[in-house]
């Protein structure tokens, strides 16, 4: 589709390598991403601390993590975001440790940080008065939107729209009452009681507004819905965060921004598709562009955190060969360049 306006675009191969390195074992870690491999060997000792003393603590934690030099500022602005949910989730710990598992946080900030920064930059760089609406696909418990929602600049963004199919639909009756198989959103929706005795929600203390919205990407009922409730109504520019989307649902993502007005996109692909799509002959199609499914999946995959396949720099190729096909898959309506960052957290970053 022919595009009214400029979009930005960036495909992080990694997040905590250049595309090169995308799939180095660590020889103490092998079947671990690194970033997974790196939180899970940090000291967990933050109780009884005060928020400058845990902040502090914070920085020790992060001090060697994969781009923190590359992304200093950006990581220093999420170290204050974590500092800032501290305070907010003070007197309900129950929230506050279902949130804050140290090794989840760290993990997710280090695989967040270009991503974060990519936003962030974009956003200095755009002087439209309308105020942005940010949609964060297959966005888990949200802690991507919950940094920028704390960093991002509140005149310049309207609200934030966690996609997920674990999250059960909101409405006064299921804020109060989830089924097992629902995500907890007490982080979002859950209740605080000030000095006074009044009860509030910690909807309402965020500085950006976090909503949630059940949908599957792999239902093509439920596209149309986004298409219809989100693209078609939201006057503002849209922006699509697609971190860590699994196999086919990266697909969905590209056609998600392909057959509507985005005005910037960032997308981290996760693992290969599965060999079922190989095996039945199947052809990828996104935008102009198709490709066949034998030469990029794979049977491995993660499971519980741990890497169930074969040796990940073995799938490299494949993976490098997804990446381009994806990329060629975006259609922006006019011309593209495709360059390759060369900092340790690189992927393709493409301006149009």
């Amino acid at each position: 589709m022919m595009r009214s306006w400029c979009c930005i675009i960036a495909i992080f191969l990694s997040s905590t390598l250049s595309a090169g390195d995308a799939f180095i074992l660590n020889t103490s870690c092998v079947n671990q991403s690194p970033s997974r491999c790196y939180a899970t060997s940090l000291p967990d000792i933050n109780y009884g601390l005060s928020d400058q003393e845990f902040h502090s603590w914070l920085q020790i934690q992060v001090q060697d993590a994969p781009g923190r030099n590359t992304y200093a500022s950006t990581y220093e602005d999420s170290l204050t975001a974590i500092v800032n949910w501290r305070k907010r989730y003070r007197g309900n710990p129950q929230v506050w440790k279902r949130i804050f598992k140290k090794d989840r946080v760290v993990k997710e900030l280090i695989e967040s940080a270009p991503v974060i920064e990519f936003v962030k930059r974009a956003m200095e760089n755009q002087d439209d008065d309308e105020k942005f609406t940010i949609i964060d696909l297959c966005s888990g418990k949200g802690y991507l939107s919950m940094f920028l929602s704390e960093i991002l600049p509140k005149e310049k963004v309207d609200k934030f729209i966690l996609v997920d199919k674990a999250w059960a639909i909101a409405n006064k009756k299921t804020t109060t009452e989830l089924k097992p198989h629902h995500m907890n959103w007490d982080h979002i929706y859950g209740t605080t009681v000030n000095m006074d005795g009044e009860e509030s929600s910690y909807f309402t203390t965020w500085p950006i507004p976090l909503y949630t919205s059940k949908q599957d990407l792999k239902d093509s009922c439920n596209q149309r819905q986004m298409t219809k409730h989100f693209f078609n109504k939201i006057d503002g520019p849209i922006i699509i965060l697609a971190v860590h989307l699994c196999g086919t649902l990266t697909l969905k993502a590209i056609d998600m921004f392909n057959n509507n007005q985005v005005k910037l996109f960032a997308l981290k692909p996760c693992c290969l598709p599965q060999m079922v799509y190989a095996n039945r002959g199947d052809v990828f199609r996104i935008g102009q562009h198709e490709f066949d499914a034998k030469d990029v999946c794979s049977n491995g995959q993660y499971n519980k955190g741990n890497w169930l396949g074969p040796p990940r720099w073995h799938l490299q190729p494949r993976f490098d060969y997804w990446a381009d096909n994806l990329f060629k898959g975006i259609d922006v309506g006019g011309s593209a360049s495709l360059e390759q960052d060369g900092s340790e957290d690189s992927g393709y970053r493409v301006s149009m």
